[in-house]
């Protein structure tokens, strides 16, 4: 059966498909109209233009709090006149109930580090000095100094976000759209679960101190940064998503960091996307999107004509 795989476990989107062929008139008529509704979407939204297509790009994030408004009819216009829509971040994995239970138990005893091992052996001076403080300020739980770095990750992500509740993001929106207009929805690459998680099982503690300096930067912003992240992706102002300490922790943090593809390989997907007739609609994290050196920076350089709010 399909899993789940979130940041703490088990994780999963699956999309298959493959698209029908349309003249370059046609082509170029839906991309112009995806141009105009996107825009006006609440998502950053990018047209690349090819000589033989148009390719739009959708940023999206985690964590787009409820109170973040955002208006996503027009995003849905725009997937309704493009060919296909596809997901190249996500990934299909498969396995039995019975692996999952047997995964969720060695999950759990995980949480804490091995006997006679402290955060402070293996933890840089600075992030155990920053961990202090806000265990003062009462926002890590009070045995941090015990605790796996991922556990310890998810529980200061979960504690940054205070009282504020999460709504409706892109990706349920083109989800959901996909499933109501019957959308097209182009493939994806597939695996198993059991190379990822064992991956997981087999990696030490200090594999996931990266993942923990990115908790910790969003555990010190706290709402107010979770907040103002949230209505920076809704008001396009892209960079300022991009730099926010509460977003690193959603691109550093497994599975993430073990499924996604780097900037330079998921443009390299982009630009054979832009070889085909098919207008797509792609929609990526906006990080991979906008990051130094991503997926809008490899297709610049590469000379595609570009569309779309500012990204640095």
């Amino acid at each position: 059966m399909l899993k789940s795989i979130g940041a703490a476990g088990l994780a999963a989107l699956a999309l298959v498909a493959a698209a029908p062929p349309k003249t370059a008139a046609d082509n170029q008529s839906q991309a112009d109209d995806i141009v105009v509704t996107g825009r006006r979407s609440g998502a950053p939204i990018w047209t690349v233009r090819s000589e033989t297509t148009t390719l739009v790009l959708v940023g999206s994030i985690r964590g787009v709090s409820k109170t973040t408004y955002w208006d996503p009819t027009a995003l849905v216009e725009a997937l309704r006149k493009a060919d296909r829509v596809m997901f190249p971040q996500s990934a299909e994995f498969t396995a039995s109930p019975f692996k999952a239970i047997g995964w969720i138990a060695k999950w759990n005893a995980m949480g804490s580090l091995p006997k006679g091992q402290s955060l402070a052996s293996i933890a840089a001076p600075d992030d155990m000095r920053r961990l202090a403080a806000l265990a003062a300020r009462k926002r890590v739980r009070p045995d941090y100094a015990s605790r796996h770095p991922l556990h310890l990750s998810g529980d200061l992500r979960e504690r940054a976000k205070g009282d504020i509740e999460f709504g409706r993001d892109a990706v349920d929106v083109v989800q959901r759209a996909i499933k109501q207009y019957d959308l097209t929805k182009a493939p994806i690459r597939r695996g198993k679960a059991k190379p990822l998680v064992k991956e997981l099982f087999a990696s030490t503690p200090q594999d996931h101190l990266p993942c923990l300096h990115a908790a910790i930067a969003m555990a010190e912003g706290g709402p107010a940064a979770v907040q103002a992240r949230s209505d920076a992706w809704a008001a396009r102002r892209v960079a300022e998503v991009v730099a926010s300490p509460a977003d690193g922790v959603y691109e550093t943090c497994w599975p993430a960091a073990a499924v996604l593809d780097s900037g330079a390989e998921m443009a390299d997907q982009m630009k054979g996307l832009l070889a085909e007739p098919e207008v797509t609609v792609a929609v990526l994290s906006l990080h991979s999107l906008a990051e130094k050196g991503g997926v809008l920076d490899e297709l610049a350089a590469a000379g595609f004509d570009i569309q779309g709010p500012a990204w640095k």
